[in-house]
């Protein structure tokens, strides 16, 4: 019997009633396009769709809808209009990025630790010297002066948020009018919204705003630029957010941001850093001085916790819950940035009967969302106590998104609720506010919203109008940690972590176990995986990033969700586990917590109960809490105690292979070279060298990994090099070190890291193997070896090389000649540098990663590179540059040993594992690699008689007779029909020059192959190559898909997010 379930039965979207060709556009007043959004939302039930001429998006309103609209397995988010007008403004900054541009994941990855818990404690102190400006403006001015709200709240933000990140003062409460910067954005943003109801037509003749706009947005970047210029000029101790865009590598690729992201990203956090917090003050006053009661509790709440004059400090803002709902319920009604558009992948229908095409915007409309009648009661009461705990606890999980949801949420989000608690607190401590001219509301919209023109005043409190303090009782102090004692017993840590919160209190824990005598080790949670602990003590720190694992813990999180670990027994472990988030978002602890269960339900035994330290409220004391109680449960579990001393001599004899293992990561494998042989041939008569010179050496190199390991196909290998001999043998003779003599390395507790720190060794042993020795040297190098010479003319000449001088400074003469220690140190003979001193200006070795151009259906335990020797007559001018690792690897002979770990991108990078499914695949030179492995495993499925689609190979080199790398493989495996080969050559005439050109010869077949379903790779170089490739494919999708440019955009866009266009580039 079989059941036939009934057809949906569709309906079109509610649609209000519009203009021939101009639709709704005209229905809508200029600069009030978010209000009339929310009015037209309560004539529909949860959806609608305006006309803009032409372009019809719909808006959802509704919970329900929105949270079909949130699932990021069906939904992507987008960059529309007027969002994407302001890209002009701040181009690929983290706010106006597409998902898919890398210099978004770049630059997400550097910023996050500056935005986690942890970092608000380190800008408190500016945060509060801002506030004070902003108490005594007001304290001057006195209590008949009227304050322009939105001016001062807007002068708060934008100095805080240019001191905490940038250093930069513009001291705004000095001058009564707002600084240019202000009038200039608002400029911009409002051009930005006054574009959304303009027809194409009318915006043609708008000369005068574009111009206007245009130095609006010159004025900004120049003062940018100043700010970076100043800040090169004269650098800065810690790690702002300045500091770390400009010296921070991206944990992912070891890339830097460059420079033109490093200016829009300073744009980017100078207008969304200020201009939303500022929106929210305002509206909180507003809503304080609508709302006595409540006003009434926060001035209670406030000198409760701030008694006296004392400064207060920043435990004391978790002391604030009244002031936390008063923002909350400020953001319910009026989220400052009031919409967010998403696409669906495919075609879906929503709601049950809501037909929504592949790639169509739909806007989610905050203001209307956070008013849903199904979900808030009296939606339109200002009311605080929605948002106690067990009220908060029952919300939907996408009925309140004032700073968005998923990975593009709002990255700065603790940073303005830190600095808005704080501002609001301080004006509650010390003024009594009125309404002189009964303030009749009116919304002020640019891209955010603020009321329009609210005018207040503000007179001191008087010391009968405080309410007096009630005392607060003393905490219980926890154990001392001194009190217990491992005696040698082990403890392991494990750590999941993306922001480096988790990780600094794993790092606490591990040393604190040290300490105490546990034979204690760190690592990952995702080390653990394949060797999951079934006995001794595990002590866990783990965070969640959206409700999934953060990045040490995905592999861990990919374990649990296949199920592999399904008979894994833990009845002889020990566990103790703390979660750190924050409750204001709707996955608060989820991984923590699947983490915890998933042990406790193999019969793994807590010490303690499950840990939470909750960003939303004292972080600091409930991790400190926690600890404490950790080292009471160890101090009641009982140590066993260590073995006694026998008295006889032990002689430890340690190789060099056994003390460089300790100092790499954890799984760090010993694979020994099989074989090691040259692809390229000798390109002599082939063609003139003067248009293109041949390619370098490129290995292919045949690695056999330890037994019991293999890899999957697409993986990476992350490969430690060594230091050439003679590099290493030049560094001593110019500073007269014996490269033989015997070093032992100390360093302060919790550094040294990747050091082999107390092993005694040669010296030449050390710099070969433990430091990089090759790296451009750093600003703060060059004014470093300003100490080590007495030289006049030395000292001078360095300091113009760390320098912002156009011709002789820093980015002229150092970075684009890639001037290195040795070439520094050569070039100034009278620089005196010690061997410590020499250490200050190296750091660890760093791993190489390469794409491994094999699959282990054919040989599981072997990994093949492919590796392109990279040298060069050197920039410097002096002698020749040698890459490290390409160098080293070009010289292993079979049976030299090399130390590397497997190493799964991150997004993946592996070939569809349903062999049906097509792939088109792009890599010119050495970036075939891992296509040659794509290759291989589809013809081993072949061979097994499974059904394969056609691989199609777009591939680039010289000459067919000099780098067509694996050619005559891949000309066998062609002829089997696994694959279609199609080959751009730049030095064969009438050839296609690059692979972007054979793509676009071949655009209806590359069309075509995309339409049916291929997933797109690109693999080579990310700084020409893919970019080019991916606006070849825009083109592509404008020229034969019919679309325009911004249909083209999305279309790619949804391409990316669909996971059907992978890229794994390098620089």
């Amino acid at each position: 019997m079989s059941i036939v379930q009934p057809a949906v039965a569709l309906q079109p979207i509610p649609r209000d009633p519009g203009w021939p060709i101009v639709g709704n556009l005209f229905q809508i007043t200029p600069g009030e396009v978010g209000q009339h959004l929310l009015a037209r939302s309560r004539h529909h039930d949860g959806i609608f769709e305006l006309d803009f001429a032409g372009r019809r998006v719909p808006f959802v309103s509704s919970v329900a809808l929105a949270s079909e609209l949130c699932d990021a397995t069906r939904f992507r988010k987008i960059i529309g209009p007027p969002l994407s007008y302001l890209r002009d403004m701040a181009g690929d900054g983290l706010f106006t990025a597409h998902s898919d541009e890398p210099n978004w994941g770049c630059a997400h990855r550097i910023l996050m630790p500056a935005f986690s818990q942890r970092a608000m404690k380190g800008y408190f102190d500016v945060m509060l010297r801002v506030a004070n400006r902003l108490v005594d403006k007001w304290d001057r001015q006195g209590p008949d002066a009227d304050i322009a709200v939105a001016d001062d709240m807007t002068r708060l933000t934008l100095d805080t948020i240019a001191l905490s990140g940038f250093g930069y003062d513009f001291d705004s409460f000095s001058s009564e009018r707002l600084d240019p910067f202000i009038v200039a954005m608002v400029g911009a943003l409002q051009e930005a919204m006054n574009k959304l109801t303009r027809l194409p037509i009318q915006d043609r003749f708008m000369g005068r705003a574009h111009r206007q706009c245009a130095a609006d947005i010159a004025y900004m970047r120049n003062l940018v630029d100043d700010v970076i210029r100043q800040r090169r000029a004269a650098p800065t101790a810690g790690m702002d957010l300045l500091n770390l865009m400009l010296e921070a590598r991206d944990p992912e690729t070891d890339q830097r941001l460059d420079d033109a992201n490093i200016r829009n990203q300073v744009i980017t956090f100078l207008i969304a850093g200020h201009e939303t917090t500022s929106g929210l003050l305002t509206f909180a006053l507003y809503e304080l001085l609508r709302n006595p009661g409540v006003l009434a509790q926060a001035y209670a709440e406030v000198d409760a916790v701030l008694p006296g004059d004392a400064a207060p400090v920043y435990a004391d803002l978790a002391r604030m819950p009244v002031l936390d709902r008063v923002l909350k319920e400020t953001l319910r009604l009026w989220p400052t940035a009031p919409a967010f558009a998403v696409a669906p992948f495919d075609d879906v229908v929503i709601g049950g009967r809501y037909h929504l095409r592949k790639d169509r915007r739909i806007s989610v409309v905050l203001t209307a969302l956070h008013r849903d009648p199904q979900v808030w009661a009296h939606p339109e009461r200002f009311d605080i106590d929605r948002f106690l705990p067990e009220h908060e606890a029952r919300l939907p999980a996408h009925a309140y998104m004032p700073f968005g949801q998923g990975e593009r949420a709002c990255i700065g989000r603790q940073f303005a609720l830190t600095e808005a608690k704080l501002a609001l607190a301080l004006m509650l401590r010390h003024f009594a506010f009125h309404d002189p001219y009964d303030y009749q509301f009116k919304l002020k919209e640019t891209l955010t919203i603020k009321p329009d023109n609210l005018v207040l005043r503000a007179r001191r409190r008087r010391p009968h109008e405080r309410i007096a303090a009630q005392p607060v009782a003393a905490e219980a102090t926890p154990a001392a940690q001194a009190e217990v004692r491992g005696h040698g017993q082990a403890l392991t840590v494990l750590c999941a972590s993306s922001l480096g919160t988790a990780r600094e209190l794993a790092e606490q824990i591990h040393a604190g176990a040290v300490g105490a005598g546990f034979a204690a080790k760190l690592q990952d949670l995702d080390d653990v995986v394949g060797a999951l602990p079934a006995s001794g003590i595990v002590v866990i720190v783990a965070a969640t990033y959206n409700g999934r694992a953060p990045d040490s813990g995905r592999r861990f999180e990919a374990m649990l969700d296949a199920h592999a670990a399904a008979g894994y027994r833990a009845d002889g472990l020990r566990l103790a586990l703390l979660g750190c988030g924050n409750s204001q978002w709707a996955t608060y602890q989820a991984f923590p917590r699947r983490v915890f269960d998933f042990f406790t339900s193999a019969g793994a035994v807590p010490l303690l109960a499950r840990g939470e330290a909750d960003g939303n409220g004292d972080f600091d004391q409930s991790a400190e809490r926690w600890l404490g109680q950790l080292w009471q449960a160890l101090q009641a579990d009982g140590v066993d105690p260590g073995g006694a001393g026998t008295g006889g001599i032990v002689a430890e004899v340690r190789s060099l292979a056994a003390i460089r293992a300790e100092t790499l990561p954890a799984g760090t494998l010993g694979c020994t070279v099989l074989s090691n042989t040259e692809l390229v041939n000798d390109p002599s008569s082939l063609w003139d060298f003067s248009l293109e010179a041949p390619r370098t050496s490129t290995r292919d190199i045949r690695l056999q990994l330890p037994p019991g390991v293999t890899y999957q196909t697409g993986d990476h290998l992350a490969v430690w090099p060594q230091n050439d001999a003679a590099l290493v043998e030049a560094l001593c003779e110019r500073l007269d070190l014996d490269a033989n003599a015997m070093v032992t390395l100390s360093v302060p507790q919790g550094t040294g890291r990747g050091l082999p720190i107390g092993q005694p060794l040669p010296l030449r042993q050390l710099l070969t193997h433990f430091v990089e020795l090759q790296d451009v040297v750093s600003r703060q190098t060059l004014r470093g070896l300003m100490r080590a010479t007495r030289c006049p003319f030395t000292q001078q000449a360095l300091a113009m090389l760390a320098s912002d001088d156009a011709e002789r400074g820093y980015a002229a003469q150092v970075a684009a000649r890639r001037l290195g220690l040795l070439d520094v140190l050569v070039a100034h003979p009278a620089i005196t540098l010690s061997l410590e001193g020499l250490l200050g200006c190296v750091v660890p070795m760093r791993p190489r990663f390469y794409s491994i151009a094999s699959s282990p259906l054919v040989s599981p335990d072997v990994a093949t590179l492919l590796v392109g020797t990279v040298w060069a007559p050197a920039l410097s001018g002096r002698g020749q540059f040698r890459g490290v690792a390409s160098t080293w690897l070009q010289g292993l002979a079979p049976g030299a040993r090399v130390a590397a770990s497997i190493r799964t991108p991150n997004p993946p990078f592996a070939p569809e594992a349903d062999p049906r499914v097509p792939m088109l695949l792009i890599g010119p030179g050495t970036g075939i690699a891992p296509f040659r492995g794509f290759i291989e495993e589809r013809a081993a499925q072949r061979a097994a008689g499974q059904a394969v689609a056609p691989v199609q190979l777009y591939f680039g080199c010289r000459h067919p007779s000099h780098d067509w790398l694996y050619g005559d493989e891949i000309a066998a495996w062609a002829g089997q029909g696994v694959a279609e080969v199609h080959v751009a050559y730049s030095v064969v005439p009438e050839a296609p020059r690059y692979v972007q050109d054979l793509l676009w010869q071949r655009r209806d077949a590359v069309w075509a192959q995309i339409e049916a379903g291929a997933t797109v790779y690109v693999c080579g170089d990310g700084r020409r190559m893919a970019p080019a490739v991916r606006q070849t494919l825009i083109d592509i999708g404008t020229q034969v898909g019919g679309m325009d440019a911004t249909q083209a955009s999305d279309w790619f866009a949804g391409l990316v997010a669909q996971g059907r266009y992978r890229q794994d580039v390098f620089n």
